[in-house]
């Protein structure tokens, strides 16, 4: 159908302009809906359907209004907010000759706005990441990249370079493709020089990437060798503040022997240039951003989140067990993230003393391992103090001495689980403390509430098969139904989707990518919930991609994504797309207000103490003068602040806070 419709467009037959543009549009959105088989002979005929239909395109694209025409339903397509355009829509750009691509990008810049040109650059990317048949897409996007680096809006390349980054570099091994994805890659890590994020989210693949490029051995392999190595020679060498992350990344790129100049890599414009804004004061937002330790967006989304749970926030910093280290720092950061004017902390001690075992440094991880793992040493440490001081009577106080921790007063409830036997009726009845609740998406579901993941939660089961029951009265295993309802339910609720499963065939952890419906209440037997955060996942595995959180203050909702906070809606945290998804909910008990924040009178001298430090450090700062270097950095500046770490970032000025 599409193909007649491009047979129709025929320049010389003077057909009107706005029947050819009609008829553009409605195959550009054609196109976009257009699905790319997977089975050999059905791929086949959809590629020789592709080529003619490029062939077409590339005949009209010497009509001028053509092109605006065609051009305005491409950009409308990628930046829908409701749509995902297939990536077959991107054969459209054979309307864009080379020498024409600037201008096509200076259109689209005056067209778009802030949000749509977001959406835009990222489905573009998108594309680029997984589809290989439109040569002039990997050249629209790095000049589109430039044209948003001209109008300042890097807040948008470095969302996209979180979002994408680590997908291109891997398709750097692809020959049929380098030329056009390697010029992004190279930009974007150039470019990212105020964090590492980007660089460590490459990390783990460099070494697979740099050997796949000595092998192959072609003019163009070697060129990006060549380049990649001087690169990550000069990143490894400006974030030098982590110890120890680097030392196998050295000893690969030293085999390839980098050029003595390859500093030089790093001689251009950074986003978020430090010469045009002052990268220590607090963001617009009101809110401080926390830095990325290298792939530690897992650790950050829960600490925020955390943060913005005001119950817990406040009892935190008033709780004395300020002797334990992981209460003393946690407390040390809160202070911080309420009070410093700065943008944005560096929590290495937090990931020091809570990085669960098995969490690999420079590694993405589980955000909902390290908030269960963060809350289990938390709760254990204060229990284990308050068991020694009670002493014997702890044997006596049963389940009323797990209120008395931090952790189980804020987050803490109780179920019960009843067990009974299909044969003789007899049941057995378990009693359990929680701290979250784990909801997994029934078999075939689709577009399911949170409402309705709960209430499949509190079914019951039934045991039978290999699953049954074993019954105490019948001494055997029998048919049976379990059934569990909360008996004491939490002031504060939080909430897993297991959007994670594990796949046997491919032995590892796959995602569901499911869209859920976000429901802004809940109600958990007669009691009401209000959502007042959400982490989100963006990425197609538990070992890749990005986290980040939404969380409402008052009646404001604010999007805290690493070093980087904004003011959001909630209908954003609403309109999620696959692959990003709500991955670990927050809800808040109605019938228990939020308690008001805590003045600074009110903290304990030492945390005041570090707050009047932490002041007395910005003041001197401010009138450093604020200069981008590029060399050498050995991260051994002014020691940051009791709670925080040194993130190793840009110069010794601001190695700790970067805006």
């Amino acid at each position: 159908m599409i193909i007649r419709a491009l047979e129709s467009i025929n320049i010389e037959n003077g057909s009107p302009i706005t029947d050819l543009g009609k008829i553009c549009e409605h195959i550009v959105w054609k196109l976009g809906k257009v699905q790319i088989p997977y089975e050999t002979d059905e791929y086949k005929k959809f590629m020789s359907s592709i080529e003619q239909i490029q062939e077409m395109f590339s005949k009209a694209s010497s009509n001028e209004n053509l092109f605006y025409v065609t051009l305005r339903a491409l950009y409308n397509g990628i930046s829908d907010p409701e749509r995902q355009p297939s990536a077959t829509m991107s054969i459209v750009l054979q309307l864009i000759e080379s020498k024409k691509i600037p201008i096509a990008v200076q259109w689209i810049l005056s067209y778009g706005d802030s949000d749509s040109l977001e959406r835009a650059l990222l489905t573009l990317c998108r594309w680029l990441s997984k589809w290989m048949c439109t040569p002039n897409l990997g050249p629209l996007v790095l000049y589109f990249m430039q044209g948003l680096e001209a109008k300042q809006h890097d807040d948008i390349l470095i969302e996209v370079a979180r979002a994408y980054i680590e997908r291109l570099f891997r398709l750097v091994i692809l020959e049929s493709i380098r030329d056009s994805v390697g010029p992004v890659v190279l930009h974007i890590l150039e470019r990212m020089q105020h964090n590492p994020e980007a660089f460590h989210k490459v990390l783990p693949h460099i070494n697979n990437v740099l050997n796949s490029l000595y092998k192959e051995n072609t003019e163009s392999s070697q060129y990006y060798l060549h380049k990649f190595v001087n690169l990550f020679m000069a990143l490894m060498e400006h974030f030098s503040g982590h110890p120890g992350l680097y030392d196998d990344l050295k000893t690969t790129l030293e085999q390839y022997h980098p050029g003595e100049n390859y500093k030089q890599s790093l001689n251009c414009k950074s986003w978020l240039d430090m010469n045009n804004c002052m990268v220590t004061i607090r963001s617009c937002s009101g809110k401080v951003g926390l830095n990325n330790l290298g792939n530690t967006c897992y650790m950050n989304s829960v600490l925020q989140a955390l943060y913005m749970t005001k119950l817990f926030r406040n009892t935190v910093l008033q709780s004395l067990r300020d002797t334990l280290p992981l209460f003393s720092k946690l407390q040390a950061l809160f202070a911080l993230l309420q009070f410093s004017q700065r943008c944005s902390l560096s929590p290495n001690d937090i990931l020091n003393l809570a990085r669960p075992p098995g969490f690999q440094p420079g590694h993405q991880h589980d955000s909902s391992e390290f908030l269960g793992y963060l809350l289990d040493i938390l709760h254990e440490q204060e229990h284990s103090i308050y068991s020694s001081s009670v002493g014997s009577n702890i044997v006596n106080l049963g389940a009323s001495s797990q209120e008395c921790t931090v952790v189980q007063g804020s987050f803490g409830g109780r179920s019960l689980t009843v067990s009974r036997c299909n044969v003789c009726g007899s049941q057995s009845e378990r009693a359990d403390s929680f701290r979250e609740l784990q909801l997994s998406f029934p078999n075939n579901c689709a577009n399911e509430s949170v409402q309705e993941l709960l209430d499949y939660y509190l079914q019951p089961e039934r045991l039978c098969g290999d699953n049954q029951y074993h019954c105490d009265t019948c001494e055997r295993l029998t048919d049976g139904e379990r059934v569990s309802r909360i008996v004491e339910m939490p002031r504060r609720l939080i909430l897993t989707l297991k959007h994670f499963r594990y796949d046997p065939v491919s032995q590892q952890r796959t995602k569901l990518l499911q869209r859920i419906k976000l429901d802004s209440y809940l109600v958990l037997d007669n009691v009401r919930y209000d959502l007042y955060a959400a982490v989100v996942h963006c990425g197609s595995s538990v070992d890749s991609g990005h986290y980040y959180t939404y969380a409402r203050d008052e009646t404001d909702w604010y999007k805290f994504n690493d070093y980087m906070v904004f003011r959001t809606q909630p209908e954003e945290l609403c309109q999620l797309q696959p692959p990003e998804t709500p991955y670990i909910l927050f809800y808040s008990r109605h019938d228990c207000v939020d308690p008001e924040p805590l003045p600074r009178e009110a903290l304990s001298p030492r945390l005041r103490d570090l707050l009047i430090k932490d002041s007395a450090e910005l003041e001197e700062e401010k009138k450093r003068p604020v200069k981008l270097k590029t060399g050498n950095h050995n991260g051994n500046g002014d020691p940051p602040p009791p709670g925080c770490g040194d993130g190793g970032f840009i110069n010794n000025s601001h190695n700790r806070y970067v805006c």
